[in-house]
């Protein structure tokens, strides 16, 4: 059965996103399917040099050679994943189911938002259009070696700024050029050429961002940048985890590192209770809870409210407790650099500087009650439920 769209869904994407008229092929036609003055307003938004005062075919034309003069610089910073699905439109239109489709190739809505791709929704059917002239320009340098190499690096490049998003949420940039320059020797950069690229980087990813002195790196999905100095002022007393080849290839794709054994074991606790869609919901959750050093009180609250997960047992109380301890000791964590808090213990000889509120439990195997630190939600901060609110304005209320 074919996925709908809701009502809200609708108005956010029919008439920008989606066109909805019976497909076209020329860039020209495909572009004046909208009214002059959404022409015009999506030229300013791409910061694209147009006749404002002409016919909307004169736009059009104007509107691609924009697209033309930019497309190698813009798609040599582009995941993998656009080439690939551009590859595949070159040999003609592709009809869709748009929700899954959209789902399992997120890449989708940057291809269309710069209109290398149009959308069109006519009698029931989705249709992915790449337009005859863009393919004819994209023909042009999509295979050139020295695009693929130029694509390769700053694919990597990529990559990097991902993994040290997801590993520090803000972090300096002269370490971020040093692990950089270890790593990659046959990609050697200086500071002015790191932060030109970077800088590229940041226009395709708005989760990166710097400070007004480039002296710091952050993820504006996170942190403010008046909270950056405290952020890391908070955890100066740690080196930054010093990650691997293997740790930047895994963090560039993954917000939290599900391979270890104390994810697996939790994550088998939950599958007991419940489907196996939920339960990657659930372990995201806690994972952001442990993360971001939330209150376990509301994990708890959050878990029966969005799943119905009851504890009703002192055993299963205590089992997760034991579970949850365990996977926060071994879970890399922004407040400590990276660092889980058990590297922190051995490599330190001192406690984690994860916040002081605590949770007793008992522990079965010792007997003895152990803490599990935890921080409270504060009103201003992220709703951990990934609704991207903040809490006061979600289930603070």
């Amino acid at each position: 059965m074919t996925e709908e769209l809701t009502p809200e869904m609708r108005d956010d994407l029919y008439g920008y996103i989606i066109i909805l008229h019976k497909p076209v092929f020329s860039f020209t036609e495909c572009l004046t399917t909208y009214s002059k003055e959404d022409m015009i307003a999506l030229s300013d938004e791409l910061q694209y040099k147009v006749r404002r005062s002409k016919k909307k075919i004169v736009i059009a034309e104007d509107f691609f050679k924009e697209l033309s003069l930019k497309s190698q610089r813009q798609l040599s910073y582009q995941p993998k994943e656009i080439l690939h699905l551009l590859k595949e439109l070159m040999n003609g239109p592709k009809e869709i189911d748009f929700l899954p489709f959209s789902r399992k190739n997120p890449e989708l809505f940057d291809l269309i938002y710069f209109r290398w791709v149009f959308l069109f929704y006519y009698e029931d059917t989705y249709t992915l259009v790449l337009p005859n002239e863009t393919k004819e320009m994209l023909k042009n340098f999509i295979d050139d070696p020295d695009f693929k190499e130029k694509h390769k690096r700053k694919s990597l490049l990529r990559g990097y700024a991902e993994a040290f998003m997801n590993l520090y949420a803000a972090f300096e940039t002269d370490f971020f050029l040093k692990v950089w320059n270890q790593h990659n020797k046959q990609y050697p950069l200086d500071l002015n050429e790191l932060l030109t690229e970077l800088i590229g980087v940041a226009w395709f990813n708005e989760r990166l961002r710097f400070s007004d002195n480039l002296e710091y790196i952050f993820d504006n999905s996170f942190l403010d940048e008046n909270d950056v100095p405290d952020f890391l002022l908070s955890s100066s007393h740690h080196d930054y985890y010093q990650p691997t080849k293997a740790d930047i290839a895994y963090f560039a794709h993954h917000e939290f590192d599900e391979r270890t054994a104390q994810y697996k074991k939790t994550s088998q606790f939950f599958a007991k209770k419940l489907n196996s869609q939920k339960l990657k919901d659930i372990m995201d959750l806690i994972m952001i809870y442990i993360k971001l050093d939330l209150d376990m009180q509301g994990l708890v609250g959050e878990l029966n409210s969005e799943f119905s997960i009851v504890f009703d047992s002192v055993k299963d109380i205590e089992e997760f407790s034991c579970l949850y301890l365990n996977l926060n000791n071994h879970s890399r964590k922004l407040s400590n650099k990276g660092h889980t808090p058990t590297e922190i213990t051995k490599n330190y000889n001192r406690i984690s500087s994860v916040p002081n509120n605590v949770v007793p439990f008992t522990n079965k195997k010792t007997g003895k009650q152990e803490p599990i630190r935890v921080k409270k939600v504060g009103r201003n901060e992220p709703c951990p439920c990934g609704s991207g609110k903040k809490y006061k304005q979600c289930h603070g209320k």
